[in-house]
């Protein structure tokens, strides 16, 4: 049934029904996948707009979800609501042309559920179905352009932070590695000078490290940070300091 999953989606269904279990759930039902994909899935918050981290979600859910003495069985069935959500995870990974079904394929199915706990929270915090499509579309476009970097502007790249905007996939930063005491994480706020020297606020999605190894016959032991990519959503306001705990 998990062949097309990704690692993370799968681990994701396993954290799922360990959580249920945990709550002494008789179902694997929908909050259930959510807490699942907070775990697995740091990235989401690049769908929900209005949270600032997501133990702010996971409190959420723990406090709309009853609790009862831990389910011991050793097979959870899972709720019809979920088997809905996955077969929408299909279609959704489909009608984009992924081949692999991954946890942002899960997070859509979930949406298309929002009558369900998960899709009543993840409303609650300003995720979209359409809107979180397109973020997934942007993310795409993005990663085919990246490909199509030429040799000349890679190096340049190297031994940098790249600040760039999640959903349009421009870029809104640069620094050197060096230059930076402490790599900002997922959840927390940066400000950011555009190219006029005025000073804009983003909240940290995503921060994703590349690595190269010289030559490429060295053993992976042999990579070396190359380059981080912070992927950031522009906010208004001051964000006051929070940061994400997960």
């Amino acid at each position: 049934m998990f062949e097309r999953y990704t690692e993370r989606a799968r681990r994701t269904i396993f954290v799922a029904r360990y959580e249920a279990a945990e709550l002494g759930a008789k179902e694997i039902d929908t909050e259930h996948l959510l807490l699942g994909l907070i775990r697995e899935s740091h990235h989401l918050l690049r769908f929900l707009p209005a949270l600032n981290t997501l133990a702010e979600l996971r409190n959420d859910v723990l406090a709309a979800t009853p609790t009862h003495e831990i389910n011991a069985s050793p097979d959870i069935p899972m709720a019809n609501s979920t088997k809905r959500v996955l077969t929408y995870a299909m279609e959704e990974a489909e009608s984009l042309g992924h081949p692999h079904i991954g946890t942002e394929h899960l997070f859509l199915g979930l949406l298309r559920e929002p009558d369900s706990l998960a899709g009543k929270l993840c409303t609650k915090h300003g995720a979209e179905l359409v809107k979180a499509r397109q973020v997934m579309m942007s993310s795409d476009t993005g990663t085919v352009a990246a490909s199509r970097i030429t040799a000349p502007s890679m190096h340049e790249a190297e031994g940098c932070v790249i600040f760039v905007e999640a959903n349009s996939g421009e870029r809104v930063g640069i620094t050197g590695l060096r230059a930076m005491d402490k790599i900002p994480r997922e959840g927390e706020f940066v400000t950011l000078d555009d190219y006029r020297d005025r000073p804009r606020k983003f909240r940290v999605v995503e921060v994703v490290y590349h690595f190269h190894r010289e030559p490429r016959s060295a053993p992976a032991s042999a990579h070396q940070l190359s380059s981080i990519t912070v992927r950031v959503l522009q906010i208004s306001g001051h964000p006051g300091s929070v940061t994400d705990s997960t």
